[in-house]
């Protein structure tokens, strides 16, 4: 699921969001300083809305959730049921709640762009 609010999300090519994403641009305060729920005014809420980046050859894994103003920088990947609430250096493997590098990702999949780019028809 994605719910961009006002900042809204973007999703760079060759970008896989696997089933049961969900990525938020916008969500409520926790803290319990403002009220929250979408039918009080807005006047009463503190809501965070700050975009959020898919970067090119990112792979979010399933059931993953990605908070509002995160960078996942491209080449990135996340696996399976993680929490990423901060940004992602570039070709790197996070996992986990909340996400952390693990090793750094393998670049080959520019060569095989470069390959499908010259050699398919879109």
């Amino acid at each position: 699921a994605l719910y961009g609010g006002e900042s809204g999300i973007v999703i760079e090519d060759f970008a896989n969001i696997s089933s049961r994403v969900c990525i938020y641009a916008v969500s409520d305060d926790y803290s319990g300083e403002s009220m929250t729920s979408p039918v009080i005014p807005d006047k009463y809420k503190n809501v965070e809305d700050k975009p959020v980046l898919i970067g090119k050859h990112v792979i979010i894994g399933t059931g993953s959730t990605v908070l509002p103003s995160v960078k996942i920088n491209e080449g990135t990947a996340i696996g399976a049921m993680s929490l990423c609430k901060n940004d992602t250096e570039r070709w790197g493997i996070y996992v986990g709640i909340p996400t952390r590098k693990i090793s750094a990702r393998s670049k080959k999949v520019l060569e095989i762009e470069k390959e499908f780019l010259k050699n398919e028809q879109f």
